[in-house]
């Protein structure tokens, strides 16, 4: 009896430590937000300033199964390099996931980075810009 209680609160620890570590890995992401296509989230542990730029990597949930080539995705993440001064901005990597939260392993990456543009030439570079660089 004594060890099959044992047991259950061994398992029930580690069912318990399982979803502390997730929830920290999941709480430093903030909904930018909310499109018909999914949710744009900002993962801001992944902040990192210089003197001219910052850099942050940014979460992208489909509600729907997406098509790149013959991989099919839920979730994206690219990382984007910002310039405040400059009003502009460059994604610097993308990385693709089968499953919604960047979940399920990298199906496809490209760390080629992208030209200069300005956060008026997508919705998704003006929220990301517009995180980063507006004054409250």
């Amino acid at each position: 009896m004594k060890s099959k209680l044992l047991g259950h609160l061994l398992a029930n620890s580690v069912i318990f430590m399982g979803m502390l570590i997730s929830t920290h890995a999941y709480s430093a992401l903030t909904i930018l937000a909310e499109t018909r296509e999914g949710l744009i989230y900002i993962d801001q542990s992944s902040l990192e300033k210089t003197t001219s730029t910052q850099k942050v990597a940014i979460t992208q949930d489909f509600h729907e199964m997406q098509a790149l080539g013959t991989h099919e995705y839920l979730s994206s993440r690219s990382w984007y390099e910002v310039d405040c001064a400059g009003q502009q901005l460059r994604q610097t990597r993308i990385e693709i996931f089968p499953q919604n939260m960047a979940m399920g392993g990298i199906v496809q990456e490209d760390s080629k980075i992208q030209a200069w543009t300005t956060s008026e030439q997508g919705k998704l570079q003006s929220l990301v810009w517009t995180a980063l660089c507006s004054k409250p």
